[in-house]
């Protein structure tokens, strides 16, 4: 069983602009019942410690530049051969209420939803 972590958007996503080599961001086409966005791109062994996950954060915040408004769904997922994958429950949350990378920590079946969302002052 291997864990996966798929990346969905409703923008582009820019694979080649991840530079931090953490982890690989690889293109993918699946398509998991409980997701409301095209995945785009998925993550071997999943995003499990702290500086993977401050380095998807990073990737995010970085993707999101030039956007008012945009979508992200990330969902950590364990590939069995033998189960279709499944997303037991979903999580939100809007970008700029994102205080650590802890909080893009999920367990497994987690699908986590972060908005970004233009703020009035």
């Amino acid at each position: 069983m291997t864990y996966y972590t798929y990346i969905a958007a409703d923008i582009p996503l820019k694979p080649e602009q991840y530079n931090e080599h953490i982890f690989d961001l690889e293109q993918s086409d699946q398509h998991i019942k409980g997701f409301e966005l095209p995945i785009q791109l998925e993550i071997y062994n999943g995003v499990t410690e702290k500086r993977e996950l401050r380095s998807l954060l990073a990737f995010i915040q970085q993707q999101t530049q030039g956007h008012k408004r945009c979508t992200f769904q990330i969902a950590l997922l364990v590939n069995s051969n033998r189960e279709p994958f499944l997303i037991t429950e979903k999580k939100h949350i809007q970008l700029h209420k994102i205080n650590s990378e802890q909080d893009l920590l999920l367990e497994e079946g987690q699908l986590l939803t972060i908005e970004k969302v233009q703020l009035i002052y």
